[in-house]
């Protein structure tokens, strides 16, 4: 029985160091080429999907942000829009970084960037796109809302609800809208593209009283876009990566884009959370000596 103990700890032992071991040496050896050949370094986040909440997106800029040793940031947009909210609050956290730390960040976009996605674009300080991708679609909508009382009455069922104030029922699909209801629900959406295109206009100096010609809901391609000064040149990552180089970091040394770090498995499973249950916990080499050392001692090998 103990000689199965000992051969289960060194089983157990052995997967650890499988583990942690190639990591750490692909981690060495990052840092043995970047010391022979310096790069500069850029933070790259990616936005590839719609956006329903600016949390971890908010998260990764403030990270970038704050590294000195970051010189400038791409933001690489293929975002078809999302929550207004959360849209909004993304474009205005890149504002705020902005005002706080001098830190270039640079938007490229090869298939589509419109809405809400166009929304965060607008606040970087260069938008790249290719020539056919999709820009614009600047406007406001509500959600959808289905109204099914007439086909509950088609088939004879009732419903009856019970709210107090006269805009309560406004989302309930049971109720027909009212002409009172139908005004206030026009003027949520009008206010939010109100908000958008100011933001809009005064990140990309368009004239607001020409809204028409560039927002209004418009799709262009990035040729058109170019065109109505809602991008600053096509072309691809190459020509967004040229850019960096000779108008920000002023320099030909290679860019070595940095990503935000994604945890193991293990390292999940080791997971930890602070009040937001959000800060993943993440073990460094002199942590790993450490906890090779204790197991070490504790199993007595």
């Amino acid at each position: 029985m103990t000689k199965f103990s000992e051969y289960l700890k060194n089983i157990f032992l052995i997967i650890i160091i499988l583990q942690f071991t190639p990591p750490l040496l692909q981690n060495l050896k990052k840092q043995w080429q970047d010391n022979l050949e310096p790069k500069n370094l850029v933070g790259l986040i990616t936005i590839d999907q719609p956006v329903f909440a600016s949390k971890e997106y908010s998260k990764q800029l403030q990270q970038f942000f704050k590294n000195q040793d970051i010189k400038a940031i791409l933001l690489k947009i293929d975002c078809p829009g999302g929550a207004a909210g959360s849209t909004q609050a993304l474009a205005h956290e890149i504002v705020q970084l902005k005002k706080q730390h001098t830190k270039p960040i640079v938007t490229y976009s090869e298939n589509i960037c419109a809405s809400g996605g166009y929304y965060i674009a607008a606040m970087t300080d260069y938008i790249v796109a290719t020539p056919s991708s999709i820009i614009g679609n600047i406007g406001s909508k509500l959600s959808t809302q289905f109204k099914v009382k007439q086909f509950l009455q088609d088939y004879k069922i009732t419903t009856h609800s019970i709210s107090t104030g006269q805009y309560k029922d406004i989302m309930d699909p049971f109720c027909d809208l009212t002409p009172e209801q139908q005004h206030m629900l026009q003027q949520v959406s009008d206010d939010c593209y109100l908000q958008f295109v100011k933001d809009i206009a005064k990140q990309r100096h368009l004239p607001i009283q020409h809204k028409d010609a560039w927002a209004d809901g418009k799709l262009f391609t990035g040729n058109e876009a170019l065109k109505q000064k809602l991008i600053d040149a096509t072309g691809n990552q190459s020509a967004a990566t040229d850019y960096i180089k000779q108008n920000i970091l002023h320099s030909d040394r290679e860019i070595k884009f940095i990503k935000a770090p994604k945890p193991t498995a293990l390292q999940q499973w080791f997971k930890q959370y602070d009040d937001e249950s959000e800060v993943q916990f993440s073990l460094s080499e002199s942590l790993f000596c450490s906890f090779f050392n204790a197991m070490k001692k504790s199993f007595n090998l």
